[in-house]
């Protein structure tokens, strides 16, 4: 019999694993305590991740969310409209076949500049209109409404303007830079259109707050909007001294996921910050866990 040493990366993700079952324990939780339901994951197009690839729907990810269709002006679908494509480019029909990929809510027009996207809210809602217009034959879950809104953005009724020439279903997202703000719902309630799904960016990812925090803003947003209309966002990264981010650890997304027990949960994003072996770990947490 022939036997390798495991290799410095392997014993790496082998400690991870490990590492992810101790930090949360083994034993299955209560009975009473429902377990997150992880529906969706995110994904920012870009060159490096084009086509998406993973494993994410052994988590139970049945819906995929490309951030953008159009960005800066250039397709990243092969959608018959008048605009110049990206170097790489993606079929829509093939990435439904993908089981992570059952359900699509399409990400629409947007810019990879906050500031520039707001400034065109409603040249960006004109675009994502003929994008509605051209995915019409696509069995599609709904669209996604790429410029973000915070409290911060004096002009957000221009957001709202925006999602009321869009065709519904239509989601937007939602953040703050607050560790426990304060008047979220007010805020959002004096400008969201009906009928407007918001996710809702937990802020963990970038330290603001932390998993039980995000959580309780959660349920604030929902006890105003109801819990189908707000759902929350596990950002799956992690702040480096540098001013870039990580990928979180296992045991960092488990910390969250526990901390969102009986919610839908949708994660940003895969294919930047999940991969196979981080989903592999998070799994046998899941299932050790839940049961399931």
């Amino acid at each position: 019999m022939i036997t390798t040493r495991p290799t410095k990366k392997k014993s790496i993700i082998i400690g991870l694993i490990l590492s992810a079952l101790i930090a949360s324990g083994c034993m299955h939780s209560s009975p009473d305590i429902q377990p997150p339901q992880i529906e969706g994951m995110f994904w920012q197009p870009d060159l490096a991740t084009t086509a998406p690839k993973g494993n994410w729907d052994l988590l139970g990810v049945n819906t995929f969310v490309p951030q953008w269709s159009i960005v800066e002006s250039k397709s990243w679908f092969d959608l018959d409209m008048d605009f110049p494509k990206w170097e790489k480019n993606i079929s829509l029909k093939k990435l439904n076949q993908k089981p992570w990929a059952e359900n699509i809510i399409l990400g629409l027009a947007g810019e990879y500049d906050e500031k520039t996207a707001r400034a065109n809210v409603v040249n960006l809602a004109t675009h994502s209109k003929k994008i509605i217009e051209q995915t019409q034959s696509y069995p599609l879950k709904g669209y996604y409404f790429p410029v973000e809104a915070d409290p911060t953005w004096i002009c957000v009724d221009d957001l709202a303007k925006a999602i009321n020439i869009l065709a519904k279903p239509v989601w937007i997202s939602i953040y703050s830079a607050e560790q426990t703000p304060h008047h979220l719902d007010s805020w959002l309630r004096s400008w969201l259109p009906e009928h407007t799904g918001v996710f809702f960016q937990d802020g963990v990812g970038v330290g603001t707050r932390t998993p039980e925090q995000a959580r309780k803003t959660l349920e604030q947003l929902q006890l105003e909007f109801g819990k189908e209309h707000i759902i929350i966002v596990l950002e799956a990264f992690r702040p480096k001294k540098n001013g870039q981010f990580r990928s979180a650890y296992p045991w960092e997304i488990a910390e969250q996921l526990k901390a969102y027990e009986g919610q839908k949960v949708y994660i940003f994003d895969g294919p930047h910050y999940m991969n196979r072996w981080t989903v592999y770990a998070v799994t046998l947490w899941y299932k050790l866990r839940y049961g399931s």
